[in-house]
C-alpha cells in the first residue's frame, strides 16, 4: 500500500516538475514552435497553453462595475473614466491596411497621445508586432499613466449572402478572434496574408488591455438578412448566451463574445472585459423624424433594425463583465439633426442636441456600461452635413474642432457613460464620404493626394500635411496694378499670390481672378455681363474678392458639380454660379410633415491666415494676395495625374469611378483688377500655361492641431 503511494507521489511530482518547465519555457517553446507553423505544431502550442492554464488563477486587470469601468491598481481596483482617441495608420500614399511597420513611428504617437492627457486608445484591427512592441515599451516606461488599449477584432466587411451566420464567415472570425488573443498575450505568430496584419507577436500587452471589442459599425441589410436567414437561431454559452427576445444578430454577437472568453481563460488564464460595437443607426428608438413620404420604415437606411445588448446576457462565469461602444456623433444620422425632442437639452452654453440624445440612449442601457467609443469633429474646408448647433461634419476650424469636442465630452460625462474616445488621432488620406467619393477618379489613386473638402480626411487631432512641391514656383510679372502671379502646388492645393500695386479699395474696386483649369476653348470668356472685357481663355471659376474679408468662389453654370454638371462648354454672358452641393436630405416625419433639404455654401471662402490652420482660403498681407484652393472644389479628380472632371452625359447620381474625365493639359490664371465705379478696368494680367510634374508617393509632415491643445487642458482636469 505504501509502495503504490509513493509511486503516486512521485508520478504527480514528476507532473508537477513537467508543469513548470513547460511554465518557464513556453515563451521559448511557443515562439520556437511558432516559428514553424504546422497543423501539428499549431496543436502542440494549444496543448501547451491549456496545460500551462489549467489549474492557475484567472487574471483579471479591468472589469466592469455596474455603469462603469475599474481597472487594477496597486492591488486595489479602482474606477476608470476613459478619455481615449482612435487610432486609425493609413499614412498618405496608403490604404488601410498597408499597416506602418516601423516601431519608431508608434512610439511618436504614443508619447504625443500621453501629452495630450490621455488615459486610453483603441485600434480597430490587429496591427503589426511593431505597434505592440511600441506599446509596452511606452508603458513600462510610464508605469504611472500607461495608455489602455482597447482591441477591436474586426470582422470582414461584405459577408457571402450578407449573412453573418454563413459557415465560412463564423469561422474566419473565429479564426480573427484567436489571432486577436494570442497577439494581446504575446504569443502569435501568424503567416503572410492579405489585407491584415502578421507576423511574430512576442510582446505581452495584457495587462494594458482594458477591453476587447467584437464587431464593428453592421450595415442595416446585413443585420435584416441575417435575421431573417437564421430565423429562431439562439446561443447558449459559458460566458455569454441570447436571452430568449434576442435576435438571430444578437445571438451571433453573443456566440461571438463567448467564444472570445472562452478561449483566453482556456488558453492563458486570463480574462478582460468584452464589448459590442455598434452605432445609432441601428439603437433601439424609433425616431419619429427618420420617415419617408411612403409611411415604410423598412425603406429606410437608418432606424430599421435594432441591435439591443439588453438581449445578450453575461453569464456568470464572464468575471471581467460587458459592456457596449458605441459610435455617437452630433451631424448623423439625420435624426440627430431633426428630432424635435432634443431640442429641449440645455448645458451652460444653451441648446445641444448631442446631449439630447445621448440622455435618451442611456434611458434604455442600464444593464451594462456604455462607452462612447467614436465622436468627433472634423476640420477643413467641406460640409458632409449641417448640425443645428453647429457641430457640423466637416468645415470646421481647429478652434472649433477642439472646443467643440470638449463640450460633447462634458455632455458625455454628465450623462453617465464610460468615457469617451475621439475620433480620430491622425488625418486618414484615405477616407472618403457621400459628397466626395464619386469624384475621387480613378479611385485606388486618391490616396495620393489629400481632399481638404472631405471631412473624413480632416477628423484627426495630428494634421498630415503635404510638403511643397521642390519644383520653383512660375511667376508671370505685369507692368500695372498687378505686379505679378505666382503659381504652385502641393498634393491638397493649389497656391497663388498675386503682388499688387496698392491694396484694393473695395468700397469702389474689386478684384476677379479666374481659373481655366482644362480646355482652352471652353468656358466663359467673360468676367462680368456688366464688364466689357474677354479673359484670354475659357474660365472654369471665377473667384470674386468684393470685401476686405469678403470673397467667393463661383463656377461656369455648366462645370458646377453640386447640380451634377461636369463639362464646360464655350460662352460669352459673364454667367457664374454659387457652388451649392446637398448635404441633409429633404425628408418628412412620421406624421408626414416635410423636413427640408439644406446646402452647404461652398461658393464661400474663408478670410485668415494660413499658418497652423486648415480651414481659411486667403488673406492680405499688405498689398500681397495669398490664395489656396483645394483640388477637390476645383473639379480635379486626381491632381497627381492631372485628371479632371468632363462628362457631359452623367448619371443621375454618379457613384464610384462612374464619372468621365480627362487629363489637363494645365491651368491659366486670369486676373482683373476694376473700378466699378468708374467702370473702368485698372488692370488685367493673365499667367502662362502651369502645368506640375505627376506624382506617385506624397510626401509629407505632422502638425498637431490647436485642437490637440484644448483637449489637453479639459484631459488635464478629468
Amino acid at each position: 500500500m505504501k509502495k503504490r503511494w509513493a509511486i503516486i507521489l512521485l508520478n504527480f511530482l514528476i507532473f508537477t516538475l513537467i508543469l513548470a518547465l513547460l511554465f518557464l519555457l513556453s515563451g521559448p517553446v511557443l515562439y520556437w514552435l511558432h516559428k514553424s507553423p504546422t497543423v501539428l505544431n499549431t496543436r502542440i502550442i494549444d496543448q501547451i497553453k491549456l496545460a500551462i492554464n489549467k489549474n492557475q488563477a484567472t487574471r483579471i486587470y479591468a472589469k466592469t462595475n455596474q455603469t462603469t469601468l475599474q481597472v487594477l491598481e496597486n492591488g486595489k481596483w479602482q474606477p476608470f473614466f476613459v478619455k481615449g482617441v482612435n487610432i486609425g495608420t493609413a499614412l498618405p500614399g496608403k490604404w488601410f491596411t498597408e499597416f506602418p511597420n516601423d516601431e519608431k513611428i508608434y512610439l511618436n504617437w504614443l508619447e504625443k497621445i500621453g501629452q495630450m492627457n490621455a488615459n486610453c486608445i483603441r485600434i480597430y484591427t490587429l496591427l503589426p508586432p511593431e505597434f505592440y512592441n511600441a506599446l509596452k515599451s511606452y508603458n513600462d516606461s510610464h508605469p504611472d499613466t500607461p495608455l489602455w488599449l482597447l482591441q477591436e477584432i474586426w470582422p470582414e466587411e461584405n459577408p457571402t449572402g450578407e449573412d453573418y451566420l454563413e459557415k465560412d464567415y463564423v469561422e474566419a472570425y473565429f479564426q480573427e478572434i484567436e489571432y486577436g488573443v494570442d497577439a494581446i498575450h504575446g504569443q502569435a505568430y501568424i503567416t503572410p496574408r492579405k489585407g491584415r496584419a502578421y507576423g511574430i507577436y512576442t510582446s505581452d500587452i495584457s495587462k494594458y488591455l482594458l477591453a476587447y471589442l467584437v464587431g464593428r459599425e453592421l450595415e442595416p441589410d446585413e443585420v435584416t438578412t441575417t435575421n431573417h436567414k437564421n430565423s429562431g437561431f439562439s446561443y447558449k454559452g459559458e460566458y455569454f448566451s441570447s436571452t430568449a427576445s434576442a435576435s438571430p444578430c444578437e445571438a451571433w454577437l453573443a456566440m461571438n463574445c463567448d467564444y472570445l472568453a472562452k478561449y483566453e481563460e482556456g488558453h492563458y488564464a486570463s480574462l478582460h472585459p468584452v464589448a459590442i460595437v455598434s452605432w445609432p443607426t441601428l439603437d433601439v428608438k424609433e425616431h419619429d423624424s427618420e420617415w419617408n413620404q411612403l409611411g415604410k420604415k423598412s425603406l429606410e437606411y437608418n432606424d430599421k433594425v435594432s441591435i439591443d445588448i439588453n438581449n445578450i446576457s453575461c453569464e456568470s462565469k464572464m468575471k471581467a463583465g460587458f459592456l457596449g461602444a458605441y459610435h455617437i456623433y452630433p451631424n448623423y444620422p439625420d435624426f440627430m439633426n431633426n428630432e424635435s425632442k432634443y431640442n429641449d437639452y440645455q448645458d451652460e452654453q444653451g441648446r445641444l442636441r448631442y446631449g439630447g440624445y445621448l440622455q435618451e440612449f442611456m434611458e434604455g442601457h442600464n444593464k451594462y456600461p456604455a462607452l462612447v467609443a467614436e465622436f468627433g469633429l472634423a476640420t477643413g474646408m467641406g460640409t458632409a452635413h449641417l448640425s443645428p448647433d453647429g457641430l457640423n461634419h466637416g468645415g470646421l476650424s481647429e478652434e472649433q474642432q477642439g472646443k467643440g469636442i470638449v463640450r460633447m465630452m462634458q455632455a458625455i460625462k454628465r450623462e453617465g457613460y464610460a468615457g469617451a474616445i475621439i475620433f480620430e488621432w491622425l488625418d486618414e488620406w484615405a477616407k472618403k464620404t457621400w459628397t466626395t467619393e464619386p469624384f475621387m477618379i480613378p479611385y485606388e489613386r486618391h490616396v495620393l493626394w489629400h481632399n481638404a473638402i472631405d471631412p473624413e480626411q480632416n477628423y484627426g487631432l495630428l494634421a498630415i500635411e503635404p510638403q511643397s512641391s521642390k519644383a520653383p514656383p512660375v511667376i508671370k510679372r505685369g507692368n500695372g496694378q498687378i505686379k505679378s502671379i505666382t503659381l504652385n502646388y502641393d498634393a491638397r492645393f493649389l497656391y497663388l499670390k498675386l503682388d499688387l500695386f496698392k491694396k484694393p479699395d473695395f468700397s469702389k474696386e474689386k478684384l476677379l481672378i479666374a481659373l481655366d483649369t482644362c480646355d482652352r476653348e471652353k468656358g466663359e470668356f467673360r468676367f462680368d455681363p456688366a464688364i466689357n472685357i474677354s479673359a484670354p481663355s475659357g474660365m472654369e471659376f471665377l473667384l470674386d474678392f468684393s470685401g476686405s474679408q469678403n470673397a467667393r468662389m463661383l463656377v461656369h453654370p455648366g462645370y458646377n458639380a453640386s447640380q451634377n454638371r461636369f463639362s464646360s462648354y464655350a460662352s460669352s454672358q459673364g454667367l457664374f454660379e454659387e457652388i451649392r452641393p446637398l448635404i441633409n436630405q429633404a425628408r418628412v416625419d412620421k406624421n408626414g410633415n416635410p423636413i427640408a433639404a439644406l446646402y452647404e455654401n461652398a461658393s464661400q471662402l474663408n478670410y485668415g491666415t494660413f499658418d497652423t490652420n486648415s480651414y481659411n482660403h486667403w488673406y492680405f498681407a499688405g498689398s500681397t494676395l495669398y490664395i489656396r484652393l483645394p483640388w477637390g472644389r476645383l473639379n480635379f479628380s486626381d491632381p497627381s495625374s492631372l485628371m479632371v472632371l468632363n462628362d457631359s452625359n452623367p448619371a443621375e447620381e454618379a457613384s464610384r469611378d462612374t464619372l468621365g474625365t480627362q487629363k489637363t493639359d494645365g491651368i491659366i490664371i486670369s486676373a482683373l483688377y476694376y473700378d466699378f465705379d468708374n467702370q473702368q478696368v485698372i488692370d488685367l494680367l493673365s499667367s502662362d500655361l502651369y502645368k506640375w510634374e505627376q506624382w506617385q508617393l506624397p510626401v509629407y509632415s505632422e502638425r498637431l492641431k490647436k485642437s490637440y491643445f484644448i483637449i489637453q487642458e479639459y484631459f488635464k482636469t478629468i
